[in-house]
């Protein structure tokens, strides 16, 4: 057992906030962006960092919990959870069942698919219990910090500010690392990258120009990340609400994810500005439409006085961009694209071959998120997912007309913004949202749902109250 550098340096963090709960989420949604790093090596077993923070919270509520304390909204929010906790349920069942139930009769690709590089025969295999093991540690740590975060005392703000804080912290280390492949700089790979069961892809090039992953494991989970990021701080500036740095943050995020070069992250965009009218007038706030006009055209003169000033000053750099441009046009015709495309149909070959059932949760490995859950956990799995995903919609959607311009409004609208980015890229290309940053999220958009359903019940009952004292 060796405990790394960012372990020695998250497990003080957590003993000295363990008394701060709310601290530790911060924490957490900070360590998140370090999927390919280790706070804990145990063998071939590595503790990704945001699992020590999201352990030490699950430890104190529980203990709270088992010493009778209660949180004033933790009811709602546990029905808001139903149906994930319902489609968890499924899954840990699948994953014991269903590999034995379709044995030798399913081709699947496994998790570690560079061990084997190609399909296997479906079988019960440690991936199982592994990816049962994240996906019910995340389910829990949601649940409870979503019961928890309901609390007043809890200023729900302060965790999507820490959100934002961890976007930028994101855009530097992009930067640095650019600075580093071009110029030499010195970027600790041995710090970012100890994650011994990960396969970092950090020497990818787009051409003459370096493709960069940050602190992630390849380009384009950088570029989904930073999506969230761009799709959030665009929404809160849109509605008009005063985040302090949200424009630069916009610029700097659209700036990271160029430097990734991925094409998960430039489709992303383009899915996000397809529906942004869309989702602006379904809100009824049809007067954003003059906006997104305007922050349009600001975006147009950026490019063209951008673009224009690097054609009179370095020529070079418009040849790599016209490039990158052209590979990610004909993305479709690269190996890696078959392969992925590949990957999702067989994935949907093995749901067809289970009769909608699924091959078992951490089974089989796809490229992209819809038919990786198809194939997982079948139709139930998904079916489950879209109401909870609907229910969600629907709550927030409620809370945004009964407290419109409130913190807790607020808080939704950028939540469910960043959460909608990190959705899209993961249907585009992404496997599956195995990280605990993710789940904190939801938990933060539940608590303030939940928040101004509390506030609604309590201003509507005091007039009643007053009523029955006349009486």
């Amino acid at each position: 057992m060796t405990v790394p550098l960012m372990g020695a340096i998250l497990f003080p963090l957590c003993f000295l906030l363990w008394a701060r709960p709310d601290r530790m989420l911060g924490l957490l949604l900070v360590a998140g962006i370090f999927p390919a790093a280790s706070a804990l090596t145990l063998g071939s077993v590595c503790l990704q960092p945001s699992l020590v923070p999201g352990l030490a919270f699950i430890s104190y509520v529980v203990l709270q919990k088992l010493l009778g304390a209660r949180y004033p909204g933790q009811d709602s929010a546990s029905r808001l959870c139903g149906p994930m906790m319902l489609a968890t349920a499924w899954a840990l069942v699948g994953s014991i069942v269903m590999p034995r139930l379709f044995r030798n009769q399913v081709h699947v690709w496994p998790q570690k698919q560079d061990l084997v590089g190609g399909q296997v025969l479906l079988t019960p295999t440690f991936g199982n219990i592994s990816q049962d093991t994240y996906l019910l540690l995340n389910v829990l740590l949601m649940v409870l910090a979503a019961q928890y975060l309901t609390r007043w005392q809890v200023k729900l703000s302060r965790l999507y500010y820490a959100y934002l804080a961890a976007g930028w912290l994101v855009v530097v280390l992009c930067v640095w690392q650019f600075g580093s492949r071009v110029g030499g700089l010195p970027f600790p790979k041995t710090f970012f990258y100890s994650n011994t069961g990960w396969a970092v892809l950090d020497n990818q090039m787009a051409g003459p120009v370096p493709r960069i992953n940050a602190t992630f494991s390849e380009p384009s989970a950088c570029a989904s990340y930073l999506a969230g990021i761009l799709f959030s701080t665009v929404w809160v500036t849109l509605k008009g609400y005063k985040v302090r740095f949200s424009r630069l943050l916009i610029a700097a995020s659209a700036l990271g994810m160029c430097l990734t070069t991925s094409t998960t992250g430039f489709a992303a965009v383009a899915v996000g500005a397809l529906l942004m009218p869309i989702m602006v007038v379904a809100t009824g706030a049809a007067r954003l439409l003059g906006r997104i006009g305007q922050l349009a055209m600001i975006c147009a003169v950026l490019l063209g006085v951008g673009g224009l000033a690097l054609a009179t000053f370095s020529p070079h750099t418009v040849e790599s961009a016209q490039m990158i441009a052209s590979s990610t046009a004909e993305k479709k015709n690269s190996v890696s694209y078959q392969e992925r495309s590949q990957a999702d149909a067989d994935s949907l070959t093995a749901f067809a071959e289970t009769y909608g059932l699924g091959v078992g949760w951490g089974s089989n490995r796809s490229s992209s998120l819809i038919p990786g859950l198809l194939a997982t956990v079948g139709a139930v799995g998904v079916i489950c997912l879209a109401v909870f995903d609907w229910r969600l919609m629907k709550s927030a959607a409620w809370a945004l007309r009964a407290a419109p311009g409130s913190p807790e409004t607020m808080v939704v609208e950028g939540v469910m913004a960043a959460l909608a980015g990190r959705l899209t890229a993961a249907c585009i290309s992404g496997p599956t949202i195995g990280l605990p940053d993710f789940y904190v999220l939801i938990a933060v958009a539940i608590a303030a749902i939940v928040r101004v359903q509390m506030l609604n019940r309590a201003a509507t009952a005091v007039p009643v109250g007053a009523l029955l004292a006349a009486e």
